[in-house]
């Protein structure tokens, strides 16, 4: 069954739980991570620092540094039909994570975002969060300009059969962009990814959704779920995508 997935950090605030309205749909909490990295203000002041338009780059640019209250707080505001969005800063947060939430959350793990520093960081911890069978998502959400090797080493070594394809893209001075620029990135990578894996994997696509039309495109080239961003800005037209017909 296909599902609408509202992407962090739209997820914090736009919830669609009616069935008898919409189909199915999930918001996408956070990005959380171990630590703390600023409340509301921070996130405002960011956004209204660095959060762009570009009509040049078809997209929204930010560097918004994934600003959040940190996993402990994430954890409390959890609601059992929504999925946590995690990412690690340092080299052992993974590690340090895993224990702290309960083996039944859904979860994203970022391992892409442009606006902060993952030198440090690597995978060897992931499979701390793919031994449970209680959890019904555990994705990786991968960059735009992931490589094949780097797909397979994801799944074939660590096990991950849910990938969201993709996280925005890193510009030059401008943090991460999204938007329709994405969709030749995305559209590449599910591609690469059904002719390497076949249907074992379940692909959540995403990048200037706007309307049918780029659900279709998305749906027809091999993706099972859809994601939504920066539509996101126009809660009216999330309504009408998702909506049962």
């Amino acid at each position: 069954m296909m599902h609408y997935f509202i992407a962090a950090p739209f997820g914090n605030y736009l919830k669609y739980s009616n069935k008898n309205i919409f189909c199915p749909c999930v918001s996408v909490t956070g990005t959380w991570t171990l630590e703390y990295r600023g409340g509301w203000s921070t996130r405002l002041w960011r956004m209204a620092k660095t959060l762009r338009y570009s009509p040049a780059l078809k997209g929204w640019t930010n560097s918004l540094g994934l600003p959040n209250e940190g996993l402990v707080v994430g954890l409390k505001r959890i609601q059992s039909n929504e999925i946590m969005s995690i990412a690690a800063i340092k080299k052992d947060d993974w590690k340090k994570m895993a224990p702290m939430i309960d083996n039944h959350v859904s979860l994203e793990l970022n391992l892409s975002c442009p606006n902060v520093s993952h030198d440090d960081v690597n995978w060897d911890d992931l499979p701390l969060f793919l031994n449970s069978k209680k959890r019904e998502w555990c994705i990786a959400k991968v960059s735009p300009l992931i490589k094949e090797k780097d797909l397979s080493l994801l799944i074939d070594d660590i096990g991950f059969k849910q990938i969201h394809l993709c996280n925005t893209l890193p510009v030059d001075g401008r943090g991460g962009l999204s938007g329709p620029s994405l969709k030749p990135y995305t559209l590449s990578l599910i591609e690469t990814v059904r002719k390497r894996w076949g249907d074992d994997l379940e692909i959540i696509a995403g990048g200037g959704v706007q309307d049918f039309k780029d659900v279709s495109l998305y749906m027809s080239a091999g993706s099972n779920h859809i994601s939504l961003g920066s539509v996101c800005f126009k809660p009216w037209k999330v309504k009408n995508l998702i909506k049962k017909r």
